[in-house]
């Protein structure tokens, strides 16, 4: 941080001089313009006239021999959530087909990055989405619409014995981690990048609730696909009454839910508070079912817990993203009158 003086010149103009350093860096000449924009902090964006285009952002990942593949795979993620646009992972020696098959399901796991060149030491990426096309709200809203979609059918596949309908949630969990990552990277890019905020009609605050929201989204997923795990190990065992119970108190979780969500774009306090006082109702009966769970004994007993388990979490959840959404709308709120 550095401290300039402000100074008066003629009777009302106040001035304060540029830095050289930054000055140079933009090409700014005497006579040249420069935007000022005031930011809700009170702080002032100051950018050149005509900005040159953004430079691409490289990062190259050195990796050896012998590095483990899972190691290189968080390199990768990290590298892709910090806004790298071409990342180029050199290897010290000739790069095992392991190595490279794992830079390749890298690229398949999350949006964007495609391999645009490969030698025997070196594969370089470059990421090619366009975060105006996806931006974090249509993240969010998908995000939402398929873990309800795997909540639901995990449930069923669990209740029914549908072995093929838990593989099919248990491979949709990816497309949840795909959309994560990039609400991830788009909070990154919006913090190095203020003006990207406003082309995606969200201040930086707003960024950081939608993060928030896609995290415990996709800890919902991992909940859905944890209920499909157990619907495999238990898709030949008969099912007692109780799991009948458990279908309706799943269908409770996933539409409080779909209320907190809700209740978060459009900023409605009313239904968000709603979602939380129900909660408690429903959390209540969870517990005074858990016995009887229990109770019916039998092989399948710890899968029943498990599941009912991952039903609660999944109301806790819907209470945070309803706690969200109270908090965004008070905000809004206050923005308003300041």
């Amino acid at each position: 941080m550095e401290a300039r003086k402000v100074q008066k010149t003629g009777t009302s103009t106040i001035t304060v001089s540029l830095p050289k350093d930054w000055v140079t860096a933009n090409g700014i000449k005497p006579g040249d313009s420069v935007s000022m924009e005031v930011q809700p902090d009170g702080t002032l964006n100051v950018e050149p006239e005509i900005r040159r285009d953004k430079v691409t952002d490289t990062l190259i990942i050195s990796i050896d021999r012998n590095e483990p593949t899972e190691h290189i795979t968080r390199k990768l993620i990290g590298a892709y959530l910090a806004g790298s646009t071409i990342i180029e992972v050199r290897s010290t020696d000739r790069m095992g087909l392991d190595v490279k098959r794992s830079i390749k399901d890298f690229a398949r796991l999350v949006i964007g990055p495609e391999v645009i060149e490969e030698t025997s030491s070196t594969v370089v990426l470059h990421d090619l989405s366009d975060p105006v096309e996806l931006p974090q709200k249509k993240c969010v809203r998908r995000m939402h619409l398929i873990v309800d979609s795997m909540h639901r059918d995990a449930m069923v596949a669990y209740s029914e014995g549908d072995a093929e309908l838990a593989k099919d949630v248990l491979e949709r969990d990816q497309d949840v981690d795909r959309l994560y990552w990039m609400t991830v990277k788009q909070h990154a890019l919006i913090m190095d990048d203020r003006r990207l905020a406003k082309r995606l009609g969200v201040d930086v605050h707003g960024s950081l609730s939608l993060l928030l929201a896609a995290r415990i989204l996709e800890r919902v997923g991992d909940h859905a696909e944890k209920i499909a795990q157990q619907a495999l190990g238990a898709a030949g065992e008969e099912k007692p009454p109780t799991v009948a119970e458990m279908r309706e108190f799943s269908s409770r979780a996933v539409e409080m839910l779909k209320q907190a969500v809700e209740s978060f774009f459009i900023q409605d306090v009313v239904m968000a508070n709603a979602v939380i006082d129900e909660s408690r109702g429903t959390l209540e009966e969870g517990g005074k079912l858990q016995p009887r769970l229990q109770g019916t004994g039998g092989k399948g007993t710890m899968s029943r817990t498990a599941v009912m388990d991952s039903l609660v979490r999944t109301i806790m959840y819907a209470t945070d993203v309803a706690e969200i959404a109270i908090n965004d709308a008070m905000r809004h709120e206050l923005k308003k009158k300041g």
